[in-house]
């Protein structure tokens, strides 16, 4: 960091793994001041002893507790967040009709709500500042259309819609949004996932969807949850961190910003698909209007 830049004040959520223990090195290592949040301080320190060596402070603080609003909320008054990093989160991976509603909110409980929440709490005070960066690590799945993954990229896909409208909420006020948008890293999500609960004893899924594209995907899945990343995965969480940091401090001109090759091309993917869609079905939409009296 260079010696005039702004030393800022950064909480990180879930930032004891993955690609928010990277970002939280790589903003201490850039000078700035690092809070992060994590479920479970005892754990987090113990795993982590850069983290602290670097100067960085843990706060034990769960985003998808219905009361994270107030702990949020309780942080900022005592730190003064000018960059909040929603990046607490996990992939449920089941079948649609597999998966319970519980299961569903649960992974919009963390997905969804936690980030909700964290900028409710946090914006008041940026808007009184007159600056702030809201940055949402998201996910490259809001553009891939795999089984398996139904509510994984609901989640996913919602908040990041609330941050497209947030983004020209807050621009008159000095904050920037940012999403982040992540393909395939070699992090420890695949520790981390959770399958449908009623089907744990058959790989994932139920009778009915033996011998389909739902075993392929949602039994593959299972399968990695316990053995090393294949080597397909190449994404290095400290690069992406890197450059997301870099982002925030330089400043950037952009909404999303994809990480990683493979995001690249889900989003060319599902961007020719759109616009397949969009032509085969031009006249239609055009010819819906009706006549206007007079």
């Amino acid at each position: 960091m260079e010696a005039d830049a702004k030393v800022s004040t950064w909480l990180v959520t879930g930032a004891s793994s993955g690609i928010g223990r990277s970002i939280s090195i790589a903003a201490l290592d850039a000078g700035q001041k690092v809070i992060g949040a994590t479920r479970d301080v005892a754990r987090a320190q113990a795993t982590n002893s850069e983290f602290t060596a670097k100067g960085g402070v843990w706060l034990q603080l769960d985003p998808a507790d219905p009361d994270s609003s107030k702990h949020f909320a309780k942080a900022q008054e005592e730190y003064d967040f000018d960059v909040l990093i929603n990046n607490a989160g996990y992939a449920f991976i089941g079948g649609v009709e597999d998966t319970s509603d519980r299961e569903v909110q649960d992974q919009f409980d963390v997905n969804f709500w936690g980030p909700l929440r964290a900028i409710r709490a946090i914006l008041p005070s940026m808007r009184a500042k007159r600056r702030g960066n809201i940055v949402l690590i998201s996910s490259g799945i809001v553009y891939m259309s795999l089984p398996g993954r139904g509510a994984y990229a609901a989640s996913k896909a919602a908040i990041e819609a609330i941050h497209v409208s947030l983004q020209k909420e807050v621009e008159e006020f000095g904050i920037k949004v940012l999403i982040v948008e992540p393909g395939s890293f070699r992090t420890t999500w695949t520790e981390n996932f959770k399958s449908p609960i009623a089907y744990e004893n058959t790989n994932g899924f139920s009778e009915g969807y033996k011998g389909t594209t739902v075993e392929r995907w949602v039994g593959s899945a299972q399968a990695i949850k316990t053995t090393p990343l294949p080597d397909v995965i190449k994404g290095d969480p400290d690069k992406a961190a890197a450059e997301i940091v870099k982002a925030v401090i330089e400043g950037h001109d952009y909404l999303r910003m994809f990480l990683g090759p493979d995001c690249i091309k889900s989003a060319e993917q599902r961007i020719a698909e759109v616009r397949r869609d969009l032509e085969a079905t031009r006249v239609v939409a055009v010819s819906t209007d009706g006549d206007m009296p007079g």
